[in-house]
């Protein structure tokens, strides 16, 4: 039989469900900004740039004669989402511990923060597990407690 959640820990499931919730979506949206990124500097040939020589908030090619001087958001995006994908994960992991849940579903939850528009259906997806799983033993724990009485 697989271990299952202790009823005093949760609160603690709640918790870790709200942040996982919330970093599913910041990182979905950075996955998308991330991929916006990459076409406009791959396919298209331009890098954005804030503060530069060419302006304030500025497309500037890839291949220019003088180089930009200013805040290079093309790199800001990449390493944002990085740093905020490393959040995804333990936010991943908080969640997959209390829950007790095997390791397979680990994989699956943070490949969510990997494949573009993929967390938002497994967040949707493990929300509902989630919250309908807690009220079904919060039921049963009240039901036992009443013909406990």
């Amino acid at each position: 039989m697989p271990l299952a959640p202790k009823l005093e820990d949760f609160p603690k499931i709640r918790g870790a469900l709200k942040f996982y919730q919330v970093f599913a979506y910041v990182t979905g949206i950075m996955l998308l900004l991330l991929c916006v990124e990459m076409l406009v500097k791959y396919g298209l040939g331009f890098q954005l740039f804030a503060f530069s020589n060419y302006g304030t908030l500025t497309f500037v090619p890839v291949k220019t004669a003088v180089a930009p001087t200013g805040v290079d958001l093309s790199t800001g995006i990449l390493i944002a989402h990085g740093w905020l994908y490393v959040v995804y994960l333990f936010s991943d992991f908080r969640l997959w511990s209390f829950m007790r849940w095997p390791f397979s579903k680990f994989i699956t939850i943070a490949l969510g923060g990997v494949i573009p528009f993929l967390s938002f259906f497994v967040e949707a997806r493990i929300t509902k597990q989630v919250k309908s799983y807690l009220a079904g033993r919060e039921a049963e724990a009240a039901t036992y407690v009443e013909a406990a009485n």
